[in-house]
């Protein structure tokens, strides 16, 4: 039986204060992965966070209803499996069946970039999830209830610490769907870790050059590209 996630508790949320082994901390000049589009309604930089939201993206931070906000985010990749991780993320079926198709119109970009300065992050698949009150389904349930935890989090322990615990400026979390990756979401505390950062590489997925290294993925990630 699949577990459900519950409602976040804020109380017991900012009372569970992170331990040192709840955090992820990735060194300045980690290479990062990130899957954005440059077109549609709210286009994106490669160094640009998303003032934008709610989304349906799971781990928006943002107060509801949607619109342009002071907060911020944006999902990263890193680890050896960091583009098919950022493509599967990117394309994911939003019932939760796998990887939709790759679609490489719309401007859809892949960039490659190292951080600008250190990330502490909260490990989602660390005890801290379960002290808190919750499971794993926040990585892979409903995302309308792994946004409410999102918000609870960051109103208890985000940019300012809250409560005397460690300074942490997102969440990292395993891939729902694509079991090697490894997948962070970093708040608008961390913007100077993207707009200082060193950029490596910037391609559309259209490019003709991509085109090998996607087609790769999406046979890894059991699917297909438009």
């Amino acid at each position: 039986m699949s577990e459900d996630l519950p409602p976040p508790d804020p109380a017991r949320i900012r009372g569970t204060l992170p331990e040192d082994a709840d955090l992820l901390e990735l060194a300045a000049g980690t290479r990062l992965v990130r899957v954005h589009s440059q077109g549609g309604p709210h286009p994106l930089r490669w160094n640009e966070l998303r003032y934008w939201g709610p989304t349906n993206s799971r781990f928006d931070h943002h107060t509801p209803p949607p619109g342009t906000q002071h907060r911020a985010i944006a999902y990263l990749a890193h680890g050896d499996s960091a583009f098919p991780t950022a493509l599967g993320e990117y394309f994911q079926d939003g019932t939760g069946a796998g990887v939709g198709p790759i679609d490489t119109r719309n401007q859809v970009t892949v960039t490659v970039f190292d951080s600008a300065a250190d990330l502490v992050l909260l490990d989602l698949a660390s005890g801290w999830t379960t002290r808190a009150g919750g499971n794993q389904a926040i990585c892979s349930g409903p995302r309308r209830r792994s946004r409410e935890w999102a918000r609870a989090i960051y109103d208890a322990h985000g940019s300012t610490g809250g409560s005397g615990s460690p300074l942490i400026v997102g969440l990292a979390y395993p891939s729902s769907v694509w079991g090697p990756g490894r997948c962070v979401a970093v708040w608008e505390s961390a913007r100077h870790v993207l707009t200082g950062a060193t950029l490596r590489e910037t391609r559309l997925l259209s490019d003709p050059a991509m085109a090998p290294a996607v087609e790769t993925a999406a046979l890894a990630l059991g699917t297909y590209v438009v």
